[in-house]
């Protein structure tokens, strides 16, 4: 088992370790900083939304139940 972990072969697994430790450590921060930007994506959403429900409803008002626009008929 010694003559597995000496070599290359061990030092690339000891250097996998390594680097594997350092992402663990890292990893709650990374986590905790997106925190904020998803909030903020959230809230654009339902801006987006709000604005989006409101053009629709002034398309509704300019539109006859075909889906025609009423001022394309008058001509």
């Amino acid at each position: 088992m010694d003559a597995f972990l000496v070599g290359g072969f061990g030092g690339f697994i000891t250097l996998f370790l390594f680097v594997l430790a350092i992402l663990w450590f890292i990893l709650p921060f990374a986590i905790f900083g997106t925190k904020n930007k998803l909030d903020e994506l959230i809230e654009q959403t339902r801006q987006t939304n709000t604005l989006l429900t409101a053009l629709r409803g002034e398309v509704s008002l300019l539109t006859d139940d075909d889906g025609v626009l009423k001022a394309s008929k008058n001509k």
